[in-house]
């Protein structure tokens, strides 16, 4: 349960807006009593804004204004204000009009408290600041020595002491916590108040555990934040605390409100309290006997009157549950006896007050091998420190196995061996011919020095057989050969030895005699579900060269190829923690010299206890999973039906499961009451309707805002489904009479309950169709049994009834109601059975001219695991009797209704047991028709659309009833839909896709048609004559068709580039065409030769370019020469 104060204190910066407070003086002042107290405020650019003063009134539960502008409001005259508003004179010091001092003249013990400086800006900006009147037999708690003679001197010391602690800076404690370097700046009060911390605070989140530790400094400024009304998931800062948001919902919760009395408590608290006694040491003096001592606080040592030294008697290791046979606290005072304490037999927590004059207490009478915690807290007239660090201590004999240091016996001159046998590679002897280094031998180590192997390895082997330690430890076949040290070559199967050769090295080394021999007596004791003590004795062989003792164990659950973990111990015996209950372990243990770890122990399997939370029954805890699926939460929504569930899974679900809420809420809150814890962690009034896991209409409108509270209320959620009962269920009416009724019920299915409450009143029979949601009735009558006589009821009246099931935590909600009238008739048909309220909050959502959409609120009474069927009854105002649709969600749509027809509704719910009673009655008229008019279709991309490319067409289109818009593209229907913003997405468009229309009609009036015609960009394409024939001396023209959109660039060449253009000249005449006055015609192009000649024979092109692209057409002109008529042929001719 953590605060947001990454949120908090960027509101504190917001705040410092202008106007600004930020300069104002802002330290707690002390003054004695008879002196004038003055406090100052200081405003920049108040501007016509009002400055008042103000201080705190519990009792009231609101500030008690005491001056607005210069005027005094209270009427205690000793009340002033200092302020000068006199304009500044020019070349002169500027005025005071910036400061306002709140004067209290012969201040006195009551005035004592918070002042509140107050601008009515918008937002409202506030500083407080505190006053102490300190008696004037009394001097003010201070953490230096106060001066023996002179007013003056003490005087000194407190403003010396003010100063220090306004100005708190913890910035020693952040480095020594390893506060990264850029977020320092919250590692001062001033800066965070002041909102010059230089960064973010989301960008320190990593960081804020540690910051808030140090600004606490081991304070418990708890006390001043409860007497502030800081609700108690908002206190983690008040003990120096703070959890770092995770994705789990409970953990994100808004404490924004309170954060500026946060801080006040704390500058506070660190200038008048002592810090938490630092050093704790436990001394184990017989194993029924500790002695507990510390040293002084750092900080108001010389405020300290008594320390209390604080002794738990844990079950586990780690555990706080209460053990059985435990007494209650107590508290007993040691300063008559010496600082030495008896304990009452079997205590489960025990306070010891100690005076401040000693540092140390003797506690005996403890049981043997019990597991204690202990802590020591400073304490003085204001209050108290934090607890120290947690010391926790074993109560048994103080005799150890301690291991003097001796020296082991040489290891034999291996490498001298090697030398003399001719190893003369320097790898080869630093690795094979050193029997601790043969551990790091690698595989090129093995292969470069293969040549050696069988020297090296019989120098290592000493003369001696390693093959029975090798056997034990594991090594293959293959690798005993080197543990016998006769090898003549190394081959590959001996690479995989590799990996072995730790433990041939170790075996070399058992057998040197230079390690240690196994532990001897081992054991394990003392066995809880959380841990175990381990017992030996050292070994018989080379014990005193033993300096330290390998502990390995592993849990036998997951098979043997779960790794052993590895745990070093000086000192015996041992307690081996953190293990989970009824889980079986191995566990043993090895002694280490300076030359190795030596045999292991004997190998013991133990099963730890089972768990007191796991020994005790969960049948009858509250299943919030099953009530989800109980009551038809769909599957995706699951993951929301949980205390535990995920921010993410928050998030992604939001709109998928906006249908489902009603009902996460329902379960979540379980059928109980949860109003006082919400309370109690600082929701708002207007979110409490979440708190009872009911949705109002108001709560509707207010959700936004209660949203940052989801945390505080599902901690309440999680925390109050342990500890209030669930509601009753199968409520029923047995008997009547003229004056009575009997109730009958069955029991919660989960919580204890102590008795139950049930709650009736008499009801007008028009109000009845609308229950009340309130929790609560005019007359109660509480009962121990499920089963209640209610009398003195007043006969042929109607009344409503239900019950509650209560503890000492709270009270269920109500999960049915009995509405009945009181007549001996009424239960003429048999019993009468409880069931839903009727739903709530029924109102038209949307609607049109032919349709009405209607939605209501889930029934204030239910149980939480019903499953509700919901009856819409519906009818035309002129109609005389209702229709009747069922669903199982909280809105109906009712369709094919007529233009302008009012229409008549009302709602009821049903689980089992029966049908409510009706809802509100509803009337709503149908909006009225209005004939469908289509707009103009919008085409994307606007400027122009590309062939082969995409297109988007839009219609747009309106009246009432909705209209029916088709989309049609050069004839052919693409698209039709119910709706009054088509969007459709054409691609590969060709060019005859030109001419789109947009059609609706929503049967009143005519269909409403608009088109457009647009031109399909394309890229140039040319047709024209490849080859064109000529007579020399004739005029020829050559003509192309060019097809293309946007206007072309069009123009004829003799070359291929284009960049020889032929103009209009004599000899050359280009003309361009346009083959209609269409937007999209094409265009021709001719090109006129006169008089050809034989130069002009040759090719030709035709060009054009727009923005898609470039074309280029060839064409060849071919000359002919003319007919030459001979003289026979001209005589042949003219005989003819």
């Amino acid at each position: 349960m953590e605060i947001q104060l990454l949120a908090a204190i960027s509101f504190i910066a917001v705040a410092c807006a202008l106007p600004t407070l930020r300069d104002s003086i802002r330290q707690p002042l002390h003054v004695f009593e008879g002196e004038d107290a003055l406090l100052t405020c200081v405003v920049r650019n108040l501007e016509s804004n009002t400055l008042l003063w103000k201080r705190e009134d519990k009792e009231r539960g609101a500030p008690r204004i005491l001056t607005a502008g210069e005027n005094r409001v209270t009427s205690d005259l000793r009340f002033d204000v200092l302020h000068d508003s006199a304009p500044a004179v020019s070349g002169s010091v500027s005025s005071g009009g910036d400061v306002w001092v709140l004067v209290i003249k012969s201040a006195r013990a009551a005035d004592t408290g918070t002042y509140i400086c107050e601008i009515n800006s918008n937002p409202i900006l506030r500083s407080f600041h505190s006053l102490y009147v300190v008696p004037s037999k009394l001097e003010p708690p201070s953490n230096i020595n106060p001066a023996s003679n002179g007013n003056s001197s003490t005087t000194a010391a407190i403003d010396s002491t003010s100063s220090q602690i306004v100005n708190h800076n913890y910035t020693e404690c952040c480095s020594s916590n390893n506060v990264t370097s850029a977020c320092m700046g919250f590692c001062s009060l001033k800066n965070i108040l002041d909102g010059t911390t230089g960064l973010d605070p989301e960008q320190c989140e990593a960081d804020f555990p540690s910051i808030v530790k140090c600004m606490a400094d081991g304070t418990n400024h708890v006390p001043c934040c409860i007497e502030e009304g800081v609700p108690d998931i908002c206190q983690d800062i008040c003990r120096g605390e703070y959890a770092i948001p995770t994705d789990d919902i409970r953990t994100h919760v808004s404490c924004s409100a309170y954060t500026e009395k946060t801080l006040a408590c704390i500058a506070e608290g660190i200038e008048i309290l002592p810090n938490a006694p630092e050093d704790v040491l436990v001394d184990i003096l017989s194993d029924k006997a500790l002695k507990i001592s510390w040293t002084r606080p750092s900080r108001n040592y010389g405020s300290v009157t008594h320390y209390y030294v604080n002794i738990s008697a844990l079950p586990g290791f780690d555990s706080l549950e209460v053990k059985t046979g435990f007494t209650d606290a107590a508290e007993k005072d040691a300063s008559d006896k010496k600082g030495s304490m008896s304990l009452q037999e079997q205590p489960f927590f025990m306070q010891i007050k100690i005076p401040a004059d000693q540092n140390s207490t003797t506690v005996d009478n403890l049981n043997s091998f019990t597991m204690y915690e202990i802590t020591v807290t400073s304490h003085n007239n204001r209050g108290s420190s934090l607890p120290s660090q947690k010391v926790r201590s074993l109560t048994e004999s103080p005799k150890k196995t301690k291991t003097p240091a001796m020296t082991a016996p040489a290891l034999p001159d291996i490498k001298e061996c090697c030398t003399k046998k001719g190893v003369y590679h320097g790898r080869c002897v630093d690795k094979f011919c050193d029997p601790i280094r043969t551990a790091d031998v690698s595989l090129p180590d093995l292969m470069i020095c293969a040549p050696w192997a069988s020297d090296s390895f019989s120098c290592l082997a000493n003369g001696i057989d390693h093959t029975a330690c090798c056997k034990s430890r594991g090594l293959p076949e293959p690798c005993i050969q080197l543990c016998t040290g006769n090898i003549t070559r190394v081959d590959y199967n001996q690479f995989r030895c590799i990996q072995y050769m730790s433990e041939l090295s170790n075996c070399l080394l058992q057998g040197y005699g230079v390690l240690p021999g196994p532990p001897m007596g081992f054991r394990v004791t003392h066995i809880n579900p959380t841990f175990a003590i381990l017992r030996w004795e050292m070994p018989k062989v080379l014990g005193k060269t033993v300096v330290s003792y390998n502990i390995r164990y592993r849990p036998t659950s997951d098979g043997n190829g779960t790794p052993y973990k590895t745990i070093n111990s000086k000192s015996v015996p041992y307690i081996l923690q953190n293990l989970m209950a009824s889980t079986e372990y191995e566990v043993y243990v090895t002694a280490l010299n300076e030359h190795g770890i030596g045999e292991p122990s004997t190998r013991i399997l133990f099963r730890t206890a089972v768990g007191l939370m796991e020994a005790t029954s969960s049948e009858a805890a509250y299943n919030v999973t099953a009530c989800c699926s109980m009551v038809g939460v769909s599957g995706k929504c699951m993951p929301l039906c949980d205390y535990s569930a995920k921010l993410t899974d928050l998030r992604q679900l939001t709109q998928t499961c906006t249908k489902d809420f009603p009902k996460l809420l329902r379960c979540g809150a379980g059928g109980r009451n949860h109003v006082q814890c919400c309370e109690r962690r600082g929701i708002p009034q207007a979110c409490l309707g979440f708190c009872t896991g009911h949705v109002t209409e108001e709560l509707v409108v207010t959700a936004a805002a209660c949203l940052p509270y989801v945390g505080n209320v599902i901690q309440c959620f999680e925390e109050g489904t342990g500890l209030i009962p669930g509601p009753v269920i199968q409520l029923h009416a047995t008997s009547i009479a003229d004056d009575s009724l009997t109730l009958i019920w069955q029991p919660p299915l989960d919580g204890s309950v102590n008795h139950y409450v049930v709650h009736y009143s008499m009801i007008d029979e028009l109000a009845s169709k609308a229950i009340a949601t309130a929790f609560e009735m005019d007359q109660q009558l509480h009962v121990i049994q499920p089963q209640a006589v209610i009398n003195n009821l007043k006969s042929k009246q109607l009344y409503n009834f239900f019950v509650l099931a209560a503890n000492d935590h709270g009270t269920s909600l109500p999960s049915s109601i009995i509405t009945i009238n009181i007549t001996k008739e009424a239960l003429s048909n048999g019993t009468i059975s409880g069931v839903p309220s009727a739903p709530q909050g029924i109102s038209v959502t949307s609607r049109s001219a032919d349709y009405i959409t209607v939605s209501w609120q889930q029934p204030a009474l239910v149980h939480p695991t019903d499953r509700l069927t919901y009856t819409f009854y519906y009818r035309k105002r002129d109609d005389k009797s209702f229709n009747a649709s069922s669903t199982t969600i909280t809105s109906y749509r009712l369709d094919n209704l007529t233009a302008s027809s009012q229409h008549i509704f009302y709602v009821t719910a049903s689980n089992d047991n029966g049908e409510s009673r009706p809802s509100e009655t509803l009337m709503a008229w149908t909006d009225p028709a209005y004939e469908a008019v289509v707009e103009v279709p919008t085409i994307h991309p606007m400027n122009i659309v590309l062939e082969g490319g995409s297109m988007t067409v839009i219609c747009v289109a309106m009246g009432t009833p909705m209209p029916t818009v088709s989309l049609y593209i050069s004839g052919v229907l693409i698209r039709q839909e119910k709706t009054r913003h088509m969007v459709a997405v054409l691609s590969n468009v060709t060019r005859s896709m030109n001419h789109i229309t947009c059609y609706a009609n929503n049967g009143y009036g005519q269909t409403s048609e608009a088109f457009k015609r647009i031109i399909i960009g394309r890229r140039p394409s040319i047709t024209g004559s490849l080859i064109t024939m000529a007579t020399l001396g004739d005029d020829v023209t050559l003509e192309c068709e060019v097809d293309a959109h946007p206007t072309p660039k069009l123009s004829f060449s003799r070359d291929s580039s284009a960049m020889d253009k032929i103009t209009n000249s004599s000899k050359y005449e280009v003309r361009i065409l346009r083959e209609n006055r269409e937007p999209d015609a094409n265009y021709i192009m001719q090109l006129m030769v006169r008089n050809m000649n034989v130069s002009d024979s040759g090719v030709y092109y035709c060009n054009a370019q727009n923005n898609f692209g470039t074309f280029a057409q060839v064409m060849k002109l071919q000359a002919r020469q003319k007919a030459v008529h001979t003289m026979r042929e001209t005589v042949a001719f003219a005989s003819d």
